[in-house]
Formats: structure tokens, C-alpha cells, sequence
């Protein structure tokens, strides 16, 4: 049997044992408490309009509305449009959908609107409304089981709609003057029915079995404006919430009253709005509730804030509304000061699980394990704000701040067996901190023989036995590797390594009875045979040397293959059968979304993640290759970037990934299936341009242009939906599955036809087709006498009737071209936008990053001569910690206009990262380079930066290195920037606020 038949045997045997041993045994970790919704937005790019929106509402067809200043909005799966009804263009307070599905619309100053299905109808005092000035509707139901619709007004109180009339209910007197914000009902508070009013500025009211109103008092309650009430059951209890604006929320029982207030750190403030429920997957509910500082959920006890972290489009939450769709999910739409928000609740396959680090650079480690009890806890290694851990339902935090940690930025937490062979956590920080953490937990620092020092850090851990004795490696981020055997430390590594040198991951390979290491280094791969290590680089193959992450990953036929993230070259993949002899792969997978992938690993069905700077790539086999799938922000990510040493499959599979906004997960068990087809809507008919009433076309002799629009109202990745028809009596058959909406035809020839459109959603559920009756009638001269008698005329006039069709035809063209070259560029237009904002780092207005890579890698700057300056803020950590963050914003802004102001027009001035920025210099040498980093230091040395809030100003001091370099290859753009960060560290190490070139190296 040949050695790579063996290995494969024994990999698939490892295989086989890890997937038995990380068989869920335990209970998951529950997503739903730990994690934030995942929110779909709407903007006005999507036709939403730019004042606030303050309700939504979906009609009894399925359409959403919103309501607005700038009146009421439909959404048809495919974008939002003002409605064209007279008097529906004026301000909106509110939208109600009543208990026989019709919608009503609420003006401040004009009355109300009744909507029948295709047309707002408005009524006022003209048509004899008591009130023009409406709030709120609400509805009540007797005894008999009879439901009451009311209009809550600001000016008389409540009307009552009773046979198609309003009417002012005669208890109206009794209530206080001026404004009725919210209303419900209650069948056993109090032990008798009960309406219930919120006033706008008097308090909460009630009567029973209609009789007078009185106020409700109780001890220590208090309100002012009442803004909503919500009646509802719960566990067999009857329950009345009252959202009070300014004041906060508040539950009432039979038991008594419960307060959420801002004061007892239960809500993030006390001014808040709408209220409404959704049931829960494992049989209880959440409360949802609209604020001021976000979107508030309430389960049991707790309440937990969500606002534009987690991804929503504003902070203010003005209305919220929820809505059971075909299929059962439970949908939740915002009105948000900024757009429309949507959640499809505990349906979300993608959660924020954290927002740890997101002032700072984010999460850089995470861990999920068995607790001990059952069930399961999450560590999270932030950069700034140490370790957060969650178990048991709550979070506790580690940090320098509250004395756990002696730094609070984390690059690593993993497990790994300790010299006795007992499983133990360990944590790797900046600065070169090793922790072991000890029961608590109490992390204690372990004695290690590399500097501790602001640009170390611990990367990475190893475990393994050779020869029967424990051995413990240990990457560092600039001072490389390390192994701990025998109760001593020894730094290791292949010759022809120059510092500062960084090791990225350490994996492990079984060949046999014998152990090799890898090691992904900033210089090439690093090979470990036991004895010695050798550093693999262009040589073998290798199309970037800045590697990241690694993991071995078994083939289809059970080759190891190590899965390499790069910095410029994706992922890399490499069969290591043989590790004497590596080889790499033949590039067969589907492109990344980003050239830089930090990982790639694999869970339990054989799907593999790559998470990248732009997103995270699924990547499921199938029976040749993978096919792929991109997760981004859009699809509920916290944010598209992610960051080294974070990525993490639980026993669940469940993927967990730090990213420069926190952590995010994603879950692929949350994706029900969706067998539901969705309905599919005729939008509109319109023939020439003018639209047509009704769902048929009769085209009358001269109208030119028919134009049917449809759409699919699907409640997520509307995106996806793919629609096709057939023109009956016209073509044979249906066309192709496409994006478009619509048909449009020019000079059908008269006759009757059908247009039958069909939808196909995400899931690929067809809706039932829609058939659109088309009869296009003859001109007098398509008629049979005319036919006869123009016969003869039809030959003389021949060639004056082609020329005058051709000229017919192309003014059409050039109208068409002319709208097409208009909407091509809107297009061209709004992509350049978005462009322009991936390239700018958004707190100091700079380029960031990626445009740097970008430019150094594509720009025409190419085989030319070009300088580039590294500049780091010194002790950049000791300000911000002693100033604040806003001083530290202020501080980044301030050495970002020193460079933008010292450097020539042609440089390009990037924030490389955190407290370091660059500056690229086409054209220029070293000499160049250093003099302009000498004039920058001293003017950054010299500025005064003011403290926010304080009166004081600061200075600060920043190091620079410089190199310059001939730019022909992808190649030589690495090997400037490693040259100019080389210098920056030498910068550093004699004194910071200095000057050092490349050139100035010792070899």
C-alpha cells in the first residue's frame, strides 16, 4: 500500500473521531438571547423618502407602507413609491391596519385616509370628520364579540366608526383636554373590562363597561404622555404596557405595576414610542419597543437596546409594526429617522454576537465551549477592551481597567493542554503578554523571554509531545517563534529570517508516527520536521509570502491539504501528502471577495469559510469543485472586514468570526425552509407612458409602448427573485429566469393576447402566474375593406411609407438611446459614489487601507521609482487612555492634516490602521522621502490639539520610517511596504519621535 494511501486512510480515520467527538452533546449556546437582530435596511436609494418615516404597516395583499411628513410610501418587493392619490401628499402620523384588513392613514392637520386596496380615499370635515387633527387608531371589542374601530385626535378626543361614520363618543368630556395619543382594552385588570387612554400630557385613563372616565393613580406612577398602550397575555396573565414618553415603560398586572427606566440602567433611554410582541421559537415571546436610542427588546425581565451598531440605519426608532407572513415567520418593520428597518425574528442566519472592540479595531480572538453544566460559554477577545466571557445568560468582562488583565487588547484565546496534560486556556496579548486562565477565571501571566514591548504581541499557541516530552510554541507578532520544553524557552525558526518577524498560525500534521509543524509567517511558510526549520517561499511555488491563517483540510480522497489565508493572493492552497515535498494547488476554487483572506476552515458537513476584508465566502463541495455564497453586511454581518486569529467553528456549526465592528455568527441550522411561494402583484399598466387603470389593456389604433410592471412580495433577499413571462399567442414559449420586472412592446399587431408572467423567489418557490388580458384594436386601415382598397395604393406609396417607418423608427432609437445613455449615467454616477466612500477611512477623512493596497498594487505608479513613509502615533494607547477616545479621535485627525498638508499633491496619504497612517510618494527616492517625513514630524511635534470638553491642549510626537523602491510586481509593492515598517520598528526602538529610512539598516 503506498505511503499517500495510508495517509489518506488514517486522515479520514481523524476525521471520522473529530466529528464523533464534536458532536453536539451539550445545549447550544442560545443565539436569540446573546445575539442582535440582524436588520434589513432601506434608504433612499431605495425610494424610500428623505424626511424621517414614522410608521410602517403591510396591507391585507401584502404590500408595505410607511408613513411620513412627505406623506405615505408603498413597498413592492422591489422598491418604495409615494402614492399618487390626491390628497396623500401631506404629513402621515400614523398607519392601522384594522381586524378586516383595511389600512388607515392618520394626518396631523388633515384628517384620516381609508385605503381599499388601490386607491386612499381621504376624508375631513368636509366630509364630515369631527376632527381634522388625528393621532392613532385603535380598536376595541364588546361583549358579543363586535369590534369597534376609534380615531385617537389631538383637539376632541376619541371618535367612534360606526356605519362608514365617525363619530365623537360622548365620554369625551370627562377625558382632559387636548390630545389622545394611544388607547387599548383589558378584560381583567382591576377584576372588570376596561378601556384604557393615554393622554398626551395628563396621564393614563380608563373606564369600565362604559362609563365615566377617571384617572388611573398609583404609587410612584406618575405619567405625562402617555404614547402607547399594549394589552396582551402572557403565561395566563393579563398585561397592559404603557410606553411613557420621557419616562420610560411600564407593565401593568393584576399583581401591580413594573417599571424599565434609563435610571435603572434597564433601557438606554426614557423616551420611547410604539410597543408590539412576536412569539419566540422555544414557546415564549419578546416585546419590542420603539426609542429614541434604538430598538428595545424585552424578554422576561430583561430588556436588551439595539440601534446603528447593530446595523440599524438611525438611532431613533419613531414606529414599529409586526406582521406574521405566509410561511410563519415573524417580521418586524421599523420606521427609523434614517429609512425602514426589517428583521425576520430568530430567522436571521446572521447575528452580532458583540460589539466589544468596535471603537478600537474590533474582536481578535474567540472560543466557544463547554461550560460544565450542561451547556455551553463564549469568550471574546476584543482589541481595547479585553476578554468578555458569557455563560449562564450573562456577560462578565476581563480588562486592565478592572485589574483582571495587565493589557486589555487580545490576540489570542485558545485551548491547549498545559506540561501536566490538563486542558488550559490560554491568552495571548499585546505587548507580549502570555496568560494561562485559571478556574474564576483568574488569568495569570506566564514568564516569557521576549520584550514586552506596544508592537508585540502573542499570535499564536501550540501544544504537541515528541519523543514523550511536552512542548509548547509560541508565534509572537514581531519577535517569532518560541518553544517552551523542559521548563525552559528557546526562540526557533528557519535561517534567513529577518526581524521583525511574524508568525500568524501553528498547525499541526500527523504523518505516520511522525509530527511536522507549519508555521504562517510574514516572510513565506515555515516547516518543522522534527529537527529543523526550513522557510518555504517563492521557490515551492508560493504566489505571496504574507501569510495569515492555516488550516489542514482532508480533499474529497482524503489528501491533507493546508488552506492558507494570504495578504494579496487570497486563499492558497497546498497538498501536503508528502511534507518534505508540498505542492501547491492548481487555483480551482471560486474567487474570494477580497485578495485578503485571513483563514479558511471547515465544518462539520464538509462546508469551508474564507472570511476576507470584503465579507465571508461559503464554500460548499459539491461533486466537482465548490459552488460559493458572500456574506455581507447586507446579509446581517456586523461588518464586512475581518480580523487574524478570529475565526471559530463550534460543536454546532455554528461560525463565528471577529471583525472590525465586533463579533458576528452565523448560524446555518436558523435557515428554515422556505417552501412558501410568494404572491406575485401586477404593479401597474401604462400605455405610452400614461398609467392605465384596472388588470387588463385595451390599446386603442394609435398607442404605441405597453408596459406591465410586476413584482414579487417576498419579505427577504427579495434580491433573488428571478421572474419570467410568455406573450400567449405571440412566442412559444416562456423566456429566460431574469431580475427584470417588467415587458414592454412596441406595435403589437392587433389582436388578443395574454401576458402570462410567472415569479420565482430566493428558495426557488414559483408563485402562481399571473394573466394579464392584452387586446390591441386595428386602425381603420388594418380593417379587411381597407386592406382591398389600399392594395393598390400601398404599392405606389410603398417606398414613401418604408422611408417614412424607417424615420419613425429612428427617432424611437434615439429617444431610447438617450434615456438609456440617462440611466446609464445615474448608474455610472451613484457606483462612483460608493467607490469613493470603500476608499475613505471615515474618521479622518483620508484614504484608508484598501485604497493604499489598491494603488500599490494596480496604480501606473508601476516600474517608477517610489518612496513610502510608515508614520506611527507615539504611545498612541497612554493618550487615549489618559485623554479619552474623542482625544484620541481629535489627535488621529490632527497628525492626518499635518500629512495631508505637508505632502505634495501627486502623494496619496492613507490611514494604514489604528494609530498609523502612510504616505506614498510617486516619483521619489529615499533622500526625497526622509526629508518629508523630517518636515511632517516637526510640525506634528509643534501642533496643538485640543482635548474635547476641556480647554486644555496636548501634543504628541510620531515615529516614521521610509523606503523606497523600484515598483515593476506585486512583489515589489510587499517589499516596500515590509522595508518602510522595518524602519518604522528601528524608528521606535532608538526613542521614538525620529526618522529612519531603510537605507539606514545595518545588515
Amino acid at each position: 500500500m503506498s505511503r499517500v494511501v495510508v495517509i489518506s486512510l488514517l486522515l479520514v480515520l481523524l476525521l471520522g473521531a473529530r466529528s464523533a467527538v464534536a458532536a453536539p452533546a451539550v445545549e447550544p449556546l442560545d443565539l436569540f438571547d446573546i445575539g442582535a437582530p440582524s436588520f434589513t435596511n432601506f434608504s433612499t436609494r431605495d425610494g424610500v423618502p428623505a424626511t424621517v418615516t414614522v410608521a410602517t404597516q403591510v396591507d391585507r395583499d401584502g404590500f408595505v407602507w410607511l408613513a411620513s411628513p412627505a406623506g405615505v410610501y408603498r413597498y413592492d418587493g422591489r422598491h418604495w413609491a409615494a402614492s399618487a392619490d390626491p390628497g396623500m401628499d401631506r404629513s402621515v402620523d400614523s398607519l392601522w391596519r384594522d381586524a378586516e384588513g383595511t389600512l388607515w392613514a392618520a394626518f396631523r392637520e388633515d384628517g384620516l385616509a381609508r385605503y381599499d386596496g388601490a386607491h386612499w380615499h381621504v376624508e375631513n370635515r368636509a366630509s364630515g370628520l369631527p376632527s381634522q387633527q388625528i393621532r392613532r387608531f385603535a380598536e376595541t371589542r364588546d361583549d358579543a364579540g363586535r369590534v369597534h374601530l376609534w380615531a385617537l385626535s389631538w383637539d376632541i378626543g376619541l371618535l367612534e366608526h360606526r356605519d362608514g361614520r365617525w363619530i365623537a363618543d360622548p365620554g369625551n368630556a370627562q377625558l382632559p383636554s387636548g390630545a389622545i395619543l394611544s388607547m387599548a382594552q383589558t378584560r381583567r385588570i382591576g377584576g372588570r373590562p376596561r378601556e384604557w387612554a393615554g393622554s398626551g400630557s395628563n396621564g393614563l385613563w380608563f373606564r369600565e363597561d362604559g362609563g365615566a372616565w377617571q384617572r388611573y393613580r398609583a404609587d410612584g406612577f406618575d405619567p405625562g404622555q402617555v404614547e402607547f398602550l399594549y394589552a396582551t397575555e402572557h403565561a395566563g396573565r393579563e398585561e397592559l404596557w404603557i410606553s411613557v414618553f420621557a419616562t420610560g415603560l411600564w407593565r401593568l398586572t393584576g399583581d401591580g405595576l413594573r417599571a424599565w427606566t434609563r435610571e435603572r440602567g434597564e433601557l438606554p433611554t426614557n423616551d420611547i414610542y410604539d410597543i408590539g410582541e412576536t412569539p419566540l421559537p422555544n414557546g415564549d415571546r419578546a416585546l419590542w419597543v420603539s426609542s429614541r436610542s434604538g430598538l428595545v427588546r424585552i424578554i422576561g425581565e430583561h430588556a436588551q437596546a439595539f440601534d446603528r451598531r447593530h446595523g440599524l440605519p438611525a438611532d431613533a426608532v419613531r414606529g414599529l409594526s409586526t406582521w406574521r407572513s405566509p410561511n410563519g415567520d415573524e417580521v418586524l418593520w421599523l420606521a427609523t429617522e434614517a429609512g425602514v428597518a426589517r428583521t425576520i425574528v430568530g430567522a436571521n442566519q446572521w447575528l452580532t454576537a458583540s460589539l466589544m472592540g468596535m471603537h478600537a479595531t474590533g474582536v481578535f480572538a474567540v472560543r466557544v465551549e463547554a461550560d460544565g453544566r450542561g451547556g455551553e460559554r463564549l469568550w471574546v477577545g476584543s482589541s481595547d477592551e479585553g476578554i468578555g466571557l458569557f455563560e449562564q445568560g450573562r456577560w462578565r468582562t476581563f480588562s486592565q481597567a478592572n485589574g483582571a488583565l495587565p493589557d486589555s487588547s487580545v490576540r489570542l484565546i485558545t485551548e491547549a493542554p498545559d506540561e501536566h496534560g490538563v486542558p488550559t486556556l490560554w491568552v495571548g496579548l499585546r505587548y507580549g503578554h502570555l496568560l494561562r486562565a485559571r478556574g474564576g477565571p483568574v488569568f495569570e501571566p506566564v514568564d516569557t523571554p521576549w520584550r514586552k514591548r506596544t508592537e508585540e504581541a502573542v499570535t499564536a499557541l501550540l501544544a504537541t509531545t515528541r519523543d514523550g516530552r511536552h512542548e509548547r510554541w509560541v508565534g509572537t507578532r514581531t519577535s517569532g517563534l518560541y518553544r517552551w520544553r523542559d521548563g525552559r524557552w528557546d526562540a526557533a525558526g528557519p535561517p534567513g529570517v529577518v526581524a521583525p518577524w511574524r508568525v500568524g498560525t501553528l498547525v499541526e500534521q500527523h504523518v505516520g508516527a511522525r509530527g511536522w509543524l507549519w508555521a504562517t509567517t510574514n516572510q513565506g511558510l515555515a516547516r518543522y520536521d522534527g529537527a529543523q526549520w526550513t522557510l518555504l517561499g517563492r521557490d515551492a511555488g508560493l504566489p505571496d509570502l504574507e501569510l495569515i491563517g492555516a488550516d489542514l483540510i482532508a480533499a474529497a480522497d482524503g489528501t491533507p491539504v493546508l488552506w492558507i489565508g494570504t495578504t494579496s493572493a487570497g486563499i492558497v492552497r497546498l497538498d501536503v501528502a508528502d511534507p518534505q515535498h508540498p505542492c501547491v494547488l492548481a487555483d480551482a476554487l471560486p474567487p474570494p471577495p477580497d485578495s485578503t483572506a485571513y483563514s479558511a476552515l471547515q465544518d462539520h458537513q464538509g462546508r469551508i469559510y474564507v472570511c476576507t476584508n470584503n465579507g465571508v465566502q461559503q464554500l460548499t463541495p459539491q461533486a466537482h469543485g465548490y459552488t460559493s455564497r458572500v456574506f455581507t453586511r447586507r446579509d446581517g454581518m456586523v461588518h464586512d472586514e475581518c480580523n487574524r486569529n478570529a475565526q471559530f467553528v463550534d460543536a454546532h456549526d455554528r461560525y463565528w468570526t471577529g471583525t472590525l465592528g465586533g463579533l458576528t455568527v452565523y448560524d446555518p441550522q436558523r435557515a428554515a425552509q422556505d417552501t412558501q411561494p410568494k404572491a406575485l402583484r401586477l404593479i401597474g399598466l401604462r400605455l405610452d407612458e400614461r398609467p392605465v387603470e384596472g388588470a387588463s389593456l385595451h390599446v386603442a389604433p394609435g398607442a404605441h409602448e405597453i408596459a406591465i410592471d410586476y413584482a414579487l412580495l417576498s419579505w427577504q433577499r427579495e434580491g433573488e427573485s428571478r421572474y419570467r413571462s410568455q406573450l400567449l399567442g405571440y412566442e412559444d414559449v416562456p423566456g429566460e429566469w431574469t431580475a427584470q420586472s417588467s415587458r414592454t412592446f412596441n406595435a403589437l399587431a392587433p389582436g388578443r393576447y395574454h401576458l402570462r408572467i410567472e415569479g420565482r423567489d430566493y428558495a426557488g418557490n414559483v408563485s402562481t402566474p399571473l394573466d394579464v388580458p392584452i387586446e390591441v384594436e386595428a386602425r381603420w386601415w388594418q380593417e379587411a375593406w381597407a386592406r382591398v382598397a389600399g392594395a393598390a395604393a400601398l404599392v405606389l406609396l410603398g417606398y414613401a411609407a418604408v422611408m417614412l417607418r424607417v424615420r419613425m423608427l429612428k427617432v424611437q432609437r434615439r429617444e431610447l438611446e438617450q434615456r438609456v445613455a440617462a440611466r446609464t449615467l445615474e448608474l455610472n454616477e451613484a457606483n462612483a459614489r460608493l467607490l469613493e466612500l470603500s476608499y475613505v477611512d471615515a474618521l479622518t477623512g483620508l484614504a484608508n487601507r484598501r485604497r493604499l493596497l489598491e494603488t500599490l498594487e494596480r496604480d501606473p505608479v508601476r516600474a517608477r521609482q517610489a518612496a513610502l513613509i510608515l508614520v506611527d502615533v507615539d504611545h498612541f494607547k497612554a493618550y487615549n487612555d489618559r485623554h479619552g477616545h474623542p482625544a484620541g479621535d481629535e489627535a488621529l485627525r490632527a497628525v492626518a492634516r499635518a500629512l495631508r498638508d505637508g505632502a505634495p499633491p501627486e502623494a496619496l496619504v492613507a490611514r494604514y490602521g489604528g494609530e498609523e497612517f502612510a504616505c506614498l510618494l510617486p516619483d521619489a527616492d529615499a533622500t526625497t522621502g526622509v526629508a518629508l517625513a523630517e518636515r511632517i514630524r516637526a510640525a506634528i511635534a509643534t501642533r496643538d490639539i485640543a482635548v474635547p470638553g476641556t480647554s486644555q491642549v496636548r501634543r504628541v510626537t510620531i515615529s516614521a520610517g521610509v523606503a523606497s523602491a523600484m515598483l515593476a510586481s506585486t512583489a515589489d509593492a510587499h517589499a516596500l511596504l515590509r522595508d518602510a515598517d522595518i524602519a518604522l520598528y528601528q524608528a521606535k526602538r532608538d526613542g521614538r519621535d525620529r526618522v529612519r529610512s531603510a537605507d539606514d539598516r545595518v545588515p
